[in-house]
């Protein structure tokens, strides 16, 4: 009986379903506004979730008739709030997004460095929203 509940067990583990997205909601394109230059400027933000449940991003908005783009790297989502690290052409540091429940909006603020990861919140530095586009 014993060996016939291990070579259950072990066939499950053989047919068990390949991974799925861990936060699958999150994925998409995102139109909003990020703080810059002492105004919200027109931002989209983009999120990918990989099979693995990695999140990363990449972002663009318009400074002073330039466009600026950059990453989001170093990403963890713990519900309903996403924490990045932004990287562009000013520099980089801490992102901090809240999420609404169904994913198609979010509001957050980044941060340049100045705080500590505790007192990094999405109510608390320069404004970034985003809306999903699309269906």
């Amino acid at each position: 009986m014993r060996r016939f509940i291990l070579l259950l067990a072990f066939s499950a583990s053989l047919t068990a379903p390949s991974p799925t997205l861990a936060n699958p909601g999150l994925e998409g394109t995102y139109q909003g506004f990020i703080w810059s230059g002492g105004s919200n400027t027109r931002g989209t933000t983009s999120l990918t979730v990989r099979p693995d449940g990695a999140i990363s991003g990449s972002y663009i908005f318009e400074d002073m008739g330039s466009a600026i783009e950059g990453t989001l790297t170093d990403c963890a989502f713990t519900a309903p709030i996403l924490r990045c690290t932004w990287n562009d052409a000013y520099g980089s540091g801490g992102l901090v997004l809240r999420f609404t429940g169904d994913f198609w909006a979010f509001e957050g603020s980044w941060h340049d460095g100045g705080l500590t990861k505790a007192e990094e919140r999405p109510d608390n530095g320069y404004r970034w929203t985003g809306a999903k586009t699309g269906t």
